[in-house]
């Protein structure tokens, strides 16, 4: 910290105000998809490796705000996403149970949803939808997160956020899982029975 300067500071006068945007811009059903999307472009994309614990997993996300990451293996191959959602059910618990394993030596990689599992909007798509659209795949889906691909560059361009769409439009968002195998739908009939 040597290299650095302590800035001057100022006590507020009374009559300080908050400055706002001169246009304020209104999100709504019918604005463009993009304005929502989380392009990798423009922000770091947050990974994590495949073999973190899911208690070091959760303890980082919470940390830095997020609700979902990449997981990557050592060679930053894209292997799967991880939500908070994942972290906290059930089926992270039944894992380390049927494995005779505690819940702290489970890593990520056991209860991501992996890359061959995950669905995804292409890029050209999103550039033609509004964010309404997007809202009706997610539940049509039954997933919170949507990853966005540019099928040209064959990249992960970004992602879509239930949470970012409902913080944008100020109103909640519920978005209800849908089972894709047999183990889904027992954990998600029992996760609603948390006491």
């Amino acid at each position: 910290m040597n290299n650095y300067n302590e800035l001057k500071t100022i006590l507020l006068d009374a009559s300080a105000h908050i400055t706002r945007p001169e246009e304020l811009h209104e999100y709504t059903l019918e604005t463009s998809a993009v304005e929502v999307m989380t392009d990798f472009e423009k922000v770091q994309p947050l990974m994590m490796e495949q073999d973190v614990s899911i208690d070091e997993a959760r303890q980082m996300m919470r940390k830095v705000h997020v609700r979902s990451v990449l997981v990557i293996d050592k060679d930053e191959n894209f292997r799967g996403l991880l939500t908070i959602a994942d972290l906290e059910s059930r089926a992270a618990m039944s894992i380390a149970t049927s494995a005779g394993l505690k819940r702290h030596d489970i890593s990520i990689k056991e209860i991501m949803t992996p890359r061959d599992r995950l669905h995804a909007i292409p890029l050209s798509e999103v550039n033609h939808a509004s964010i309404g659209d997007l809202l009706r795949t997610l539940q049509h889906t039954g997933t919170p997160h949507m990853l966005v691909v540019d099928t040209q560059k064959h990249e992960i361009r970004g992602v879509i956020s239930s949470s970012d769409i409902a913080r944008r439009l100020n109103v909640p968002v519920e978005i209800s899982k849908r089972a894709a195998h047999f183990r889904e739908v027992v954990d998600v009939l029992f996760s609603g029975q948390d006491t």
